[in-house]
């Protein structure tokens, strides 16, 4: 996408900053909305259970020796108005108390309706009435309840009233707007602070990191990333050095790949320019052994050639496998028997140990160029006695061929890297015996599509073994020669 169609995008520190804003703005206007929708309701809901506890307490201490006094002191705890009525089986009002200047004074005198609520609380059985008056602002509930305290001759009947504001008073409504404005602008400046003191903290990192991934992009491979700050910071950082040291060595690889693969075009190049040369300027130097070396160094460069091909097939994931059931024995057998013929002018020892055959499932082609690296490897880095061993063993169903030779060794730490491309031990590349460098790396790439367990073994100034496994199909034990004596009897 070129720079042009690119939208603008926000900063880190400026999509936190607005995040925190937007969710502080949010909670304000809830809290204004829920004051100004329920702020009534709630003390209304108060108020109601305020009154109803205050009911149960007054039922509860009707009997207390001073019960007006610790009414008194209640209702005014509670903020409501308390007034007991005390009626006879008729009911007749015999006594009244109720705090001096409430409101359910002004009931004394109102008999009539004093008498109708104790009609309608007594057929209710101790019905407990709740209404509002004066629109609605004004709370009143009535309890019945028959007892006999000390004093009374017979049970009586105490009917309890009582009444309070249940929609909050103006100063208060006022009150409250007032600190809740208060509150929303120190909610405000606090969310504009900690934003920009938190996206800070998080984007400051986070720029480091850019600016040093830039660089990065230039080949840069030295710069190193923080992995300081909170998590997931700290995973980036890690996550990008690993990367930025997988890259250095990507790189270095890269190098001396092209460089070892420009020594060994070079070489075959230059002779086969050199001999050619030669016999164009000299007729007599136009002889057989001149003609097979510019040969010999043309299959050379052909093969080197083919093998890069496979390396980048097989990696690439293009190659496609013909598996079938195939001998391994047999396989191993023949490239030996072939290695013996072109080696034999060399005094090179090659050495097969197997006692059966073993069948598997494999792309004969590919497998049969496993073989020949692997045996062409221990060849070119074997020791002096020439000596390579090629063993087949089994262990239950799975089949192990391994390629031992006795050269120098490998060091531990270079075990590992062995099956990249053209990957030097001593640092210092050198012309193959056979083949063209690339063998280990192709062995690799065919036994990983295979599924196949693969590995090397090595302890310096021993040699080293080259293993690979396959699960076995199908295995040929060969006959005794006590079962070769029945079957001739047979």
């Amino acid at each position: 996408m070129s720079k042009e169609n690119k939208k603008p995008r926000l900063s880190i520190i400026w999509q936190i900053f607005i995040g925190m804003l937007a969710l502080t703005l949010m909670f304000i206007v809830l809290t204004w909305v829920f004051q100004l929708s329920f702020l009534n309701l709630i003390f209304k809901n108060v108020k109601e259970n305020a009154v109803d506890r205050a009911t149960e307490l007054v039922l509860e201490n009707l009997d207390h020796a001073d019960f007006k006094e610790h009414i008194d002191i209640l209702a005014e705890k509670q903020d409501v108005s308390i007034a007991i009525f005390k009626f006879t089986n008729d009911g007749e009002i015999i006594d009244i108390h109720s705090q001096e200047g409430s409101s359910i004074t002004t009931m004394e005198g109102n008999e009539a309706l004093l008498q109708s609520w104790f009609k309608s609380a007594y057929e209710a059985e101790g019905y407990e009435h709740i209404t509002t008056e004066d629109s609605g602002k004004e709370l009143v509930c009535v309890k019945l309840s028959s007892k006999q305290l000390a004093g009374d001759n017979e049970p009586m009947w105490y009917m309890l009233i009582l009444n309070t504001t249940i929609s909050p008073p103006s100063g208060t409504v006022m009150a409250v707007r007032a600190m809740h404005t208060v509150l929303s602008i120190i909610f405000i400046v606090f969310a504009v602070v900690v934003a920009y003191f938190l996206s800070k903290s998080i984007s400051k990192p986070v720029e480091k990191m850019s600016k040093k991934a830039k660089n990065l992009s230039l080949y840069d491979y030295e710069v190193t990333f923080d992995e300081k700050g909170p998590k997931e910071i700290c995973e980036l950082g890690e996550a990008l050095n690993s990367a930025t040291a997988e890259l250095k060595n990507l790189s270095v690889t890269q190098k001396e790949l092209i460089a070892n693969i420009s020594h060994d075009l070079r070489t075959p190049l230059t002779m086969i320019s050199g001999y050619s040369e030669v016999m164009r300027d000299f007729p007599d130097e136009r002889s057989p052994e001149n003609m097979q070396v510019i040969i010999d160094e043309t299959a050379r460069l052909n093969s080197l050639v083919n093998d890069l091909l496979t390396v980048s097939k097989l990696q690439s994931g293009t190659q496609v496998m013909d598996l079938k059931t195939i001998s391994l024995t047999n396989a191993v057998s023949a490239t030996v028997k072939r290695y013996e013929k072109l080696l034999e002018h060399k005094e090179y020892k090659i050495k097969l140990e197997s006692d059966c055959e073993v069948f598997i499932v494999a792309d004969e082609t590919r497998l049969l160029q496993v073989v020949y690296n692997l045996i062409n490897n221990a060849i070119n880095y074997t020791g002096d006695d020439k000596t390579v061993t090629v063993k087949q063993t089994l262990d239950g169903d799975v089949v192990r061929i391994s390629v031992i030779d006795t050269g120098e060794g490998i060091s531990e730490e270079n075990l590992p890297l062995i099956w990249d491309r053209y990957y030097k031990i001593d640092k210092v590349h050198k012309r193959a015996i056979l083949g063209t460098g690339l063998g280990l790396s192709i062995v690799k790439n065919i036994l990983l599509l295979h599924g196949s367990r693969f590995g090397v073994s090595s302890e310096v100034g021993k040699g080293s073994t080259f293993w690979f496994e396959f699960k076995a199909e199908k295995i040929l034990k060969p006959e005794s020669p006590q079962e070769k004596k029945e079957d001739k009897k047979e």
